[in-house]
């Protein structure tokens, strides 16, 4: 069953399925056809978010229990609506609360599931990098304790608990001597860098890889998943973090016939693999696609050089890009660098015209090709290489450098050995799969947790998903029909989404910083004022990133504000970073931020600047509200954004959601919706959730038109053709008509809406024959008979015009 549209919620023990239970009828009256849950199989203690999973066998007991679950499904299907299951095959927790990890710690390669676990068993033990201090260090100061739990003997380190191979009660008390003779070996927490032999989710030593390409790790991981969609329980299923898995291509087709999307980061022009047996992916590419349509491109082009004149960098994000790729590789996966060095050594051993390249030049190439591969990975495997990977890996090189051993690393990437080393193709393949799944983390901490914290001329273009080589890709009304165009060809049925549990800015906040680019003289003015005070000031850049975050955050609790700003300068790695904390250079940072909650001269001027951007940016918010729920594809909708949401990257975007006072607005709006008093009164955040239920229940009734139905783009003509995008859906007799405002600033003053023919003059769209004088505005419920923009946008500025018998 494809949904029509979907509901993000974040399960935890705060949130559990009796609390989801209680949403059923608001979901359903919002207009939402599918519930959209987080993981909910066994994770950690405490687990947030379900990503650490700990038992893939059974539920959560911390988010309730089987006949909970049972009786939220029950009420979902009772109101025909669908829920679609978060899971997780990439990965696990490397935590005691795992009981298959806890075996391979104790057994070894001898564990039943060591082959579970992408782990290097050539060197016999597992490095576990969990120490607060040097392993010697920890030993004298008799942190690591050797205890006994249920007549088994144990190591305690603090709160964990780690287990001890048989035989550990026979020996001495000499905890050093015992901890030699065990399958792993504990480590001070920053060796995990240069010295893990285990694959892990990113950068997160304790969430340890899967092999899912097995059938023995597929079936064991996924029964009780697969019983849950066998029984209808669940009717579809979001991947987590496909380009994790060696083989992304075959772990989809294992998967049954169902819904399925994948988290896949598409950069740029990057296309979903066609051979991929899914839906499309969770949204990130119409996002950036929808976002890049509200920033005006000559505005943008202002906004860097004003940074680039502010800060002093002449450095292009394609140059910031790559050495942050090659930041991340030195500081945060040594380890695994080396050890596909070591492997790539091995291969020019046998090649003759590579033997001879020192390794450290090899190393060099390896790490330069790396940096410059311009999407999250290939897809290689055996057979024919697609034209696409191809492209991708011969671009990476010739942007990489030229020599012999750019030469060799063409031949191996490539698959391409020399005549006489043929027999050696399957290593050369084997080392690609394995660089396949190394490329991926690499690209997500350079780009998205390094780079979008360091070049900083308009954070809001900074977004899961963003083009390495600048947000310019997704610029203009022309490239916004172009990708929904696309979307409606090949994948109708993706996810459109603008706020995720992973997005660094919610779609609301993006939408206000968005403005900035409508009035750069205006930003520029301000943060020439405020440049130096108050006294002790961060970086330019840095400085930049608070500013444009409050102006999108606003109004944000200082200690929320706080917690944002530490975590961004750590990923900026700049002056202090998650592995190297420099706590004066936060403090100093942190007190200048409180510096500015306190001085009511910034204040006041900023206040000035931030309303302005908060009023265009909630018009902007509603556009792209229509304009996601309208294109092609399923609009998906993050726990809580049905009203304005300010959030910022995580945590702070998993906050709980105070779902009474939605349903108290829902209610009264079925009641009564006064739309000009919605309008007037718009920072109530009520003009947002009638116009999403308005939008949702459309669609729902409509649901052909909007999963069958063709994409029409209109051209809009008179004075404001710019400032307007429309395009028609169609399917067979049913059809509506979408248009809406963009990039206002310039049309109106702040607090008067762009209505009527003072905003848009002689501004009409050319229609499509269906367009019927019998037609009316969803919002509104008026007769529409003109395509005047200054009747459509009379008393709402966005309309979607209907048959008049078909819209209510």
């Amino acid at each position: 069953m494809t949904p029509t549209s979907t509901y993000r919620v974040q399960f935890n023990r705060d949130f559990r399925f009796v609390d989801a239970l209680k949403l059923v009828d608001y979901l359903h009256d919002l207009g939402i056809t599918d519930l959209y849950a987080s993981p909910i199989l066994k994770a950690r203690p405490g687990s947030t978010h379900g990503y650490d999973v700990t038992d893939p066998t059974t539920l959560n007991p911390e988010i309730g229990t089987e006949e909970e679950f049972d009786e939220l499904r029950r009420a979902l299907e009772a109101r025909g609506m669908g829920l679609i299951l978060d899971i997780v095959p990439n990965h696990m927790a490397a935590s005691s609360d795992n009981p298959w990890w806890f075996d391979v710690l104790e057994k070894g390669e001898e564990s039943a599931w060591a082959q579970f676990f992408d782990v290097d068993w050539e060197s016999k033990r597992v490095l576990l990098p969990i120490l607060a201090r040097p392993y010697g260090e920890a030993l004298e100061n008799h942190e690591l304790v050797v205890t006994m739990e249920g007549g088994r003997c144990v190591l305690q380190y603090y709160e964990l608990r780690l287990p001890l191979a048989a035989g550990a009660e026979g020996l001495s008390a000499d905890v050093d001597r015992i901890l030699s003779r065990q399958h792993y070996r504990l480590a001070y927490w920053r060796k995990a860098a240069d010295s893990i032999n285990y694959r892990r989710f990113f950068d997160i030593s304790d969430l340890v890889s899967l092999r899912a390409e097995r059938d023995d790790v597929f079936q064991a991981t996924h029964a009780y998943v697969l019983k849950l969609v066998e029984q209808h329980k669940v009717t579809g299923l979001r991947v987590d973090h496909i380009d994790g898995l060696l083989d992304p291509a075959a772990y989809l087709a294992r998967l049954p016939q169902t819904y399925v999307v994948t988290e896949k980061i598409l950069a740029g022009n990057e296309r979903l693999p066609a051979d991929w047996r899914t839906s499309g992916t969770t949204g990130y590419d119409f996002l950036n696609s929808v976002n890049g349509l509200f920033i005006d491109r000559e505005g943008f082009g202002r906004l860097e050089e004003i940074y680039s004149e502010f800060t002093g960098s002449t450095k292009t994000r394609a140059e910031l890009f790559r050495e942050s790729k090659r930041k991340v590789m030195s500081q945060l996966f040594a380890g695994e660098l080396n050890a596909l060095v070591q492997q790539l050594l091995e291969l020019a051993e046998d090649d003759r015209h590579a033997r001879d390249i020192p390794s450290e030049e090899l190393k060099g190439a390896f790490i330069a090709v790396t940096a410059s591969l311009p999407v999250y990975r290939t897809y290689i495997k055996d057979g024919p290489i697609s034209e696409t990977d191809r492209a991708h890996i011969t671009d990476a090189i010739t942007v990489a450098g030229k020599g012999a051993a750019f030469d060799f690393l063409q031949r191996v990437l490539l698959i391409e050995p020399a005549w006489y080393i043929r027999h050696r193709k399957a290593d050369y393949l084997e080392f690609v799969m394995q660089w396949q799944q190394f490329t991926g983390p690499v690209m997500a901490k350079g780009l998205e947790d390094t780079t979008f914290y360091v070049h900083n001329p308009l954070v809001s273009v900074n977004e899961v998903g963003g083009d390495c080589n600048g947000p310019e890709i997704y610029f203009g009304i022309e490239e916004f029909h172009r990708r929904n165009l696309d979307r409606r060809a090949r994948w109708p049925h993706t996810m459109n989404a603008s706020s995720t549990h992973d997005t660094k800015r919610s779609e609301d906040v993006r939408a206000r910083i968005n403005v900035l680019s409508e009035i750069p003289d205006e930003w520029q003015r301000f943060l020439r004022r405020w440049k130096t005070a108050p006294a002790g000031s961060p970086a330019p850049n840095e400085l930049v990133l608070i500013y444009q975050s409050l102006i999108g955050a606003w109004p944000i609790e200082s200690d929320r504000f706080k917690q944002y700003v530490t975590k961004a300068l750590r990923e900026e790695k700049t002056h202090t970073s998650w592995i190297d904390i420099d706590e004066s250079y936060e403090c100093q940072v942190l007190s200048f931020v409180d510096a500015l909650y306190s001085n009511e001269k910034f204040l006041k001027d900023f206040s000035r600047l931030q309303q302005k951007a908060a009023y265009f940016g909630a018009l902007t918010s509603l556009s792209q509200l229509a304009l996601k729920a309208m294109s092609p594809g399923v609009p998906d909708f993050y726990q809580g954004t049905e009203v304005w949401d300010l959030s910022l990257a995580d945590p702070d975007n998993r906050r709980p959601v105070d779902f009474e006072s939605r349903i108290r607005i829902l209610e009264d709006l079925n009641k009564r919706a006064d739309v000009p008093q919605l309008l007037k009164h718009w920072s109530d955040g009520r003009l947002k959730m009638y116009v999403t239920s308005r939008l949702l229940q459309f669609r729902r009734r409509h649901a052909r038109l909007f999963a069958e139905g063709e994409y029409v783009p209109l051209r809009v003509t008179g004075a404001r053709p710019e400032h307007v995008i429309a395009f028609a859906r169609r399917f067979q007799n049913d059809w509506c008509l979408v248009a809406v405002p963009r990039l206002c600033a310039s049309l109106t003053h702040a607090g008067t809406p762009p209505l009527g023919k003072k905003a848009w003059k002689d501004t009409r769209i050319e229609v499509p024959p269906e367009f019927s004088a019998d037609a009316a505005d969803i919002f509104t419920d008026s007769e529409v008979s003109t395509p005047m923009l200054s009747d459509l946008f009379a008393t709402l500025p966005l309309a979607v015009i209907a048959a008049k018998h078909r819209v209510s």
